[in-house]
């Protein structure tokens, strides 16, 4: 019987320049935009060069919930639970 390899990520990983591992682990930045879809949100990736895709803009109704480049806020470098709206954070951490 083969061995089975267990793979342990946090949905933060996502919106980090070098989550998953720099882009070069199993990604899944696509498993946290399906559930943000689900629960109503657009959501836009984009591939960090060679490094991680990351989830660059959460809206719905219009409204834009990732930082624009006027904050103080470095997406891809700061964790994403010290800039998203408590209701994302709820459900990444309930969801994932």
């Amino acid at each position: 019987m083969g061995q089975v390899e267990i793979i342990y990520w946090k949905w933060e990983e996502a919106f980090d320049k070098f989550g998953f591992d720099d882009g070069d682990g199993l990604v899944q930045t696509h498993v946290v935009e399906d559930v943000l879809i689900a629960y109503g949100y657009e959501v836009d990736t984009q591939m960090w060069g060679c490094h991680n895709t990351i989830i660059i803009s959460i809206t719905e109704d219009g409204k834009e919930f990732m930082p624009d480049e006027n904050s103080d806020v470095c997406v891809g470098y700061d964790c994403p639970r010290e800039y998203l709206p408590k209701e994302i954070i709820k459900i990444l951490d309930d969801e994932i």
